[in-house]
């Protein structure tokens, strides 16, 4: 079983980016107070490549990562989708996109796709989310991060299985500000649960989104099982990072 201690220091490593100021004695729990059932956790870093991570032969210090490639699987053959939301969507559901509804991302679709079946810009209602399966059998199910599944009401994360969530609903947004990085979207739409919702003045994406989550494990009821899924933007276009985790890298791409 997966214990929050230990997920704090995954994520705290792995993306270099939040605060490891975390109290853990209120996590630590005798084995009688822990549900039996696994917990399960899900890091999705969005368009990140394989060769991006020092394992598979980057020049990237990601120590986070690596650890868990090392102490865990490594699938090397393991195939995505040409683009992010029919890849995810894939991964939500077992079933192929074409089949729930993200045949291709609404913003690239043609002429000829719209109003097509499986091709409805988000998860339709003949398939279900794990996160689904998974509260219909006692989990408690939290998301944070990007959705991309859909912009309907009804495609809420709150409305495909998930207890409590923040959610980015484009394909992607700044990393430091409520404003879109595409020029046909005029804006960018961020949930709490149902409610649209501003950012804070310190906004950054991966920091924003992985407090969320540990702020929502914190408060799990350890008698219960979870599924956690944690959606980072950071590495999808704009590239954008804190300047002291790119200065140090600097030198590596002078070059080209």
């Amino acid at each position: 079983m997966v214990q929050l201690k230990w997920f704090i220091r995954i994520v705290a490593v792995t993306s270099l980016l939040i605060s490891t100021q975390v109290v853990l004695a209120k996590t630590q729990l005798s084995s009688n107070e822990q549900s039996s059932a696994p917990n399960f956790l899900i890091i999705l870093a969005d368009d990140l490549g394989y060769s991006d991570i020092s394992s598979f032969g980057s020049e990237i210090h990601t120590p986070g990562i690596d650890s868990l490639a090392q102490g865990g699987i490594k699938f090397s053959n393991f195939h995505v989708a040409a683009t992010c939301s029919p890849t995810r969507s894939m991964l939500l559901t077992g079933v192929d996109n074409h089949l729930n509804g993200l045949g291709n991302m609404r913003i690239i679709m043609d002429d000829n796709q719209f109003g097509k079946p499986g091709y409805e810009g988000g998860i339709n209602n003949r398939v279900e989310t794990v996160s689904s399966i998974l509260q219909r059998n006692g989990y408690s199910t939290y998301m944070s991060g990007k959705w991309h599944l859909g912009m309907q009401t009804d495609n809420l994360p709150v409305n495909r299985g998930f207890d409590q969530s923040i959610s980015l609903m484009e394909t992607g947004a700044d990393n430091w500000e409520k404003k879109p990085y595409l020029p046909h979207n005029k804006n960018v739409h961020y949930f709490d649960n149902i409610n649209e919702i501003d950012l804070p003045n310190d906004f950054y994406s991966s920091d924003f989104y992985t407090d969320n989550l540990i702020g929502y494990l914190q408060k799990h009821d350890p008698k219960t099982p979870f599924f956690a899924y944690l959606a980072f933007t950071a590495v999808h276009y704009p590239h954008q990072a804190p300047k002291e985790l790119t200065e140090k890298y600097l030198a590596n791409y002078q070059d080209g």
